[in-house]
């Protein structure tokens, strides 16, 4: 009769250890909208080849994203702001008053668009 306890036990132990978990994983959308998402800011040729080679990303690709959900330039892009603790930039590329949308993050063909930069518009992006 113990015997056949200890399997739902463990599982309950289990479970309640990967409860709170779950809940530190959780996504924030911080944006909705239905501009296409190369409209969110600026591409910066040297942070996007920095984030393809692993340099310069976002320190949890789950926790802030922003989502373009129009007909064109649907994408759900990762968020990280230039202050620090959810940004991986041991280069130093970041700058406190920019925010940076990751497409394609962790990967060779990753993007960094950057909010609250005051220049033109968005060079070679994707369409």
């Amino acid at each position: 009769m113990v015997r056949s306890r200890i399997p739902v036990v463990i599982c309950a132990v289990l479970l309640a250890l990967a409860a709170p978990s779950a809940a530190v994983w959780a996504q924030t959308v911080v944006l909705t909208s239905k501009s296409p998402y190369w409209m969110v800011g600026v591409r910066d040729e040297a942070m996007s080849r920095a984030c393809s080679l692993g340099r310069f990303n976002g320190a949890r690709a789950d926790r802030l994203i922003a989502r373009f959900v129009g007909k064109d330039g649907a994408d759900t892009l990762t968020v990280a702001t230039g202050r620090g603790g959810d940004l991986r930039d041991p280069g130093g590329l970041a700058k406190p008053m920019e925010v940076y949308y990751f497409r394609n993050g962790n990967t060779t063909s990753c993007e960094v668009f950057v909010g609250g930069r005051k220049k033109g518009p968005v060079k070679n992006a994707a369409r």
